[in-house]
């Protein structure tokens, strides 16, 4: 198998969509680097249109700079024209081409251009970045809402599936989402593949080279190899990207103490546990400046449960990685045998919360928990102004004091138990599901059960 012949992406169905609808906007595709970002596009280019005219800012210095020296929009139209005509493309009108920009944080110019050149309906144009937070500051022209913003994340579970099992795996997967959503029981021999299968992603994680390489080889030392060379372009970046030596060095800091956060029984972010005797003002923008790669998520603590749960977001936070299978890098060398052999230890109830932190995202639901004195909620999320709590489970054992008493104390009207157990929706209130159903279900659909 090469790459491509599997990876499908969730992501291309609303590319289809833009396509077919005969959209008046334009795309930009945001997402942490490595991510799939200009896989995904050129590939539905290819399937999709006669021909891609593929501009990218990092590598075409020489383009780079001609739109960085654009006076106006139709010179940018003639450059397109012309540079079209030396790929053999002698047509670029939305019929037959798709332009696709890629790496356009590098280009302030060629961002602020999105917005005329879409306007005057005549080209499909789809723009992704990476670091656009960082790039571009607020120092550019807005698009505004005729180019639409995708936020583009690591596989997730299902997509990893897809990338292992053939076709007709996807009609089993379809049968157990039906199941869940009645209450049924997982077969047997389903539920241990797909527990056995969540262990397995929590190590590979969803970086499409990593997971196209794991389908591929299935070699763990491959794996860890090709991760530690995206947390290394991460910190490479951190050196490129930031502004002076003082928030590299800060920024580099915070990035590889994570695994450290994780490693205390409060799995709240600590400044001290980066660097000893030291504060938040001592590191000036570095958790900020991380989030806005993409590469980590905070989930914030909640003071209180009046109102929204952004109404009652509190100042302390965990952070999260954007991909698991990139914290479990971090981790060591010899994470992946422990994960195998179930001898985790501290690190055993941090994996399953990052690992539900990511289906969440991916989910496109913002980060809550809630600490009430000496017990914890995972997480909370809210649906038609009702908060729901979610607690994960590391074992078998999912006895949860804190879920219980968060239950007695405020009475939502459904809480949610996740574990490696069958599912379980008999309780009026706590239903029980199996990370792989929380994993594959839309996050209505587990609303609903």
């Amino acid at each position: 198998m090469k790459l491509g012949d599997n990876m499908k992406r969730k992501i291309y169905t609303e590319l289809i969509e833009w396509k077919d609808k005969n959209s008046s906007q334009s795309l930009l595709i945001k997402g942490a680097r490595q991510v799939g970002k200009t896989f995904i596009v050129k590939e539905f280019g290819k399937k999709e249109f006669s021909n891609v005219l593929y501009i990218n800012f990092e590598d075409q210095m020489d383009l780079r700079d001609l739109f960085n020296n654009m006076s106006n929009v139709e010179e940018a139209v003639k450059v397109l024209q012309a540079y079209g005509v030396s790929k053999n493309i002698f047509n670029i009108e939305k019929e037959n081409t798709l332009l696709f920009f890629d790496e356009i944080q590098l280009s302030k110019r060629a961002y602020s251009l999105l917005k005329p050149l879409t306007e005057m309906n005549r080209f499909k144009i789809i723009a992704s970045g990476s670091l656009l937070g960082i790039n571009l500051g607020g120092d550019y022209l807005n698009p505004g809402p005729i180019v639409k913003h995708i936020e583009m994340y690591p596989m997730d579970f299902e997509e990893f599936l897809w990338a292992k099992y053939d076709l007709g795996f996807e009609k089993i997967i379809e049968s157990i989402k039906e199941d869940a959503k009645s209450g049924k029981l997982t077969n047997e021999f389903y539920h241990d593949l797909l527990n056995n299968e969540i262990k397995e992603y929590i190590i590979i994680g969803g970086m499409p080279q990593v997971v196209s390489s794991y389908a591929i080889n299935e070699d763990y030392g491959d794996v860890f190899i090709k991760q530690e060379a995206i947390n290394n372009l991460y910190r490479s970046d951190i050196q490129q990207y930031q502004t002076n030596k003082d928030n590299q060095m800060n920024t580099l800091k915070c990035f590889d103490s994570i695994p450290r956060q994780f490693s205390k029984e409060n799995h709240r972010f600590v400044y001290s546990v980066v660097e000893k005797d030291k504060r938040a003002r001592h590191f000036g923008n570095a958790i900020d400046w991380l989030e806005r790669t993409g590469n980590v998520t905070k989930c914030y603590n909640v003071d209180h449960l009046s109102g929204s749960l952004i109404d009652g977001k509190g100042a302390s936070y965990k952070l999260y990685m954007n991909d698991i299978g990139l914290l479990v890098n971090m981790l060591g060398k010899d994470y992946v045998y422990k994960i195998k052999n179930n001898e985790l230890g501290m690190f055993k109830g941090a994996l399953w919360e990052q690992l539900l932190a990511q289906m969440l995202i991916s989910k496109s639901q913002d980060l809550y928990y809630i600490r009430i004195g000496d017990y914890e909620i995972d997480f909370l999320i809210q649906d038609k102004g009702k908060i729901l709590p979610i607690e994960c489970k590391s074992g078998g054992n999912t006895k949860s004091k804190s879920l219980k008493s968060y239950i007695d104390s405020f009475s939502p009207v459904k809480a949610f138990k996740v574990s490696m157990n069958n599912i379980n929706i008999s309780d009026i209130t706590t239903k029980a599901i199996p990370y792989y159903i929380f994993a594959l279900l839309s996050i209505e659909e587990i609303i609903n059960l």
